[in-house]
């Protein structure tokens, strides 16, 4: 669409959330058409919005021209969108694109800022949620990475991002669209890279984070031990993004050690380890943050970067031998294992991440 001189694209973000809502801030400076759809998890936040009050979790109000849409309006909100933007939780996206599917069009691109993967309709398979929303749409999809806190976006703090796709003309187009002088975008055709380091980031935040709450408890710092914690996680994200035909070197970037480290220094899913390391299970913390409302996909992607590594190794091998970090973590997520014990002994491991055979 064109008004004057100016090229207006019309902008739909699924899911009223925090990165969904912050993510009409960079678009805004582009004086698009825009739209926000709330599921039926988000009305009370659509209904703040529409009083004029600031989002409950992120504090800022809705840009101007903003229009918004409750549950049953999707067709409206989807109306002829040349670009859909799911902002959806990892694990919600299938059933909630599933049920919107018909209503989706034929939009020049969808962009996926979620971060984390998907058992597939059998529950056996492990997805990257580019793969998902194929099942439902035959547009191009671009996933989204990178250092980005939701809260900042929203405020237009300097915010670099990575967009990835396979479909040059699409990435190229949501680069456009998103990329103001504050929120800067790089590309990559490696989407399995950044989408694996993306949601795996999550993962090891936890476990880093479980040193900020064994610090909590005993009063002793743990600076040393989140270090040595750091390039063990990258290292061991880099062969799993390898092991689905991903780069190191998109791990190295923005995706994954630049996720990480925003992750270890103010993500959601650093305080669900800062719980653990002060003394709850991994099961009591992750309800414990739910219950908050607090959204932690890291609890889920250990899962299924614990199967997805299981796959890409030897049968026979044990996973500790070339994923300890993560063989720790998922032990200490999923069957109780003392987490300063279980974390410091795959520090110390002789092995390590490993080429793949």
């Amino acid at each position: 669409m064109t008004l004057g001189d100016v090229n207006v694209t019309r902008v739909t973000i699924l899911g009223a959330g925090d990165m969904g809502t912050a993510m009409l801030t960079p678009l805004h400076a582009g004086n698009h058409e825009l739209r926000l759809w709330g599921t039926d998890h988000d009305t009370a936040i659509i209904e703040t919005l529409d009083r004029g009050d600031p989002h409950p979790r992120l504090g800022t109000h809705l840009p101007p021209g903003v229009t918004t849409f409750y549950d049953a309006e999707i067709s409206a909100a989807l109306d002829r969108t040349e670009i859909v933007v799911v902002a959806i939780t990892s694990n919600a996206i299938r059933p909630v694109i599933g049920r919107i599917a018909d209503a989706l069009g034929q939009p020049r691109a969808i962009v996926v800022v979620g971060k984390g993967f998907d058992s597939g309709p059998n529950g056996d398979e492990i997805l990257l949620l580019p793969h998902v929303l194929g099942e439902f749409t035959r547009a191009p999809v671009v996933a989204v990475g990178g250092p980005s806190i939701a809260k900042e976006v929203a405020l237009g703090t300097p915010t670099a991002a990575i967009f990835g796709s396979s479909d040059p003309g699409a990435l190229a187009f949501a680069q456009q669209v998103f990329g103001t002088l504050a929120y800067s975008i790089e590309s990559t055709d490696d989407v399995a890279g950044l989408e694996v380091a993306a949601a795996m980031k999550n993962a090891y935040g936890v476990a880093i984070g479980i040193a900020d709450g064994i610090e909590k408890r005993t009063g002793l710092p743990h600076a040393n031990m989140r270090a040595a914690l750091f390039p063990h996680a990258v290292a061991e994200m880099s062969l799993l993004a390898e092991s689905l035909g991903g780069r190191r070197e998109t791990v190295a970037g923005l995706s994954g050690a630049g996720d990480l480290q925003v992750t270890v220094t103010a993500g959601r899913n650093r305080l669900l380890g800062e719980r653990i390391g002060m003394g709850l299970s991994g099961a009591e913390a992750f309800q414990e943050l739910t219950a908050a409302g607090t959204t932690t996909e890291g609890y889920l992607a250990a899962a299924y970067g614990y199967r997805l590594a299981q796959r890409s190794i030897p049968e026979g091998e044990p996973v500790s031998r070339r994923y300890p970090v993560l063989d720790a973590l998922y032990r200490i997520l999923y069957e109780g294992a003392p987490a300063s014990e279980s974390l410091w002994g795959a520090i110390r491991s002789p092995s390590g991440p490993v080429p793949a055979a």
